[in-house]
């Protein structure tokens, strides 16, 4: 694939995270990673398609899911199998309040899939907002 066929993947995973489009699973590949930092709540290393989408469902919790979650992609940068993004996301917590926090995620795409996800995030922020 080329990197901008790797860019659309990634693109296509985040337009399918916001709508819940039941098709996610789909751009994962079976052994993928998603590693989030130990600070954060859901942090360490989830290994598997299994382990990365329970991570993905206990998140969806955090969230009010009746106003939109709006995510703005501010860069995305891919070379060779790597697609970086740098993002805001904004949504409404369960709690119902504004929740405004900036990310940045690399993905490693192999074969068409997503293999690997690295999240960081200010994890003060989220664990004040949503936990």
């Amino acid at each position: 694939m080329s990197a901008a066929d790797d860019k659309r993947l990634v693109r296509r995973f985040f337009d399918a995270m916001r709508s819940g489009d039941p098709g996610l699973p789909d751009l994962l590949h079976d052994d993928v990673t998603w590693w989030a930092p130990p600070s954060s709540a859901l942090g360490g290393l989830h290994a598997g398609r299994p382990a990365v989408l329970a991570l993905m469902a206990s998140g969806v919790g955090l969230y009010d899911t009746r106003h939109p979650m709006n995510v703005e992609i501010e860069r995305m940068i891919a070379e060779d199998q790597w697609v970086s993004v740098q993002l805001t996301l904004a949504a409404r917590t369960a709690r119902g309040e504004d929740y405004r926090n900036h990310y940045h995620f690399a993905f490693r795409v192999q074969d068409g899939l997503i293999c690997e996800v690295r999240e960081h995030l200010d994890t003060l922020y989220a664990q004040q907002k949503l936990f």
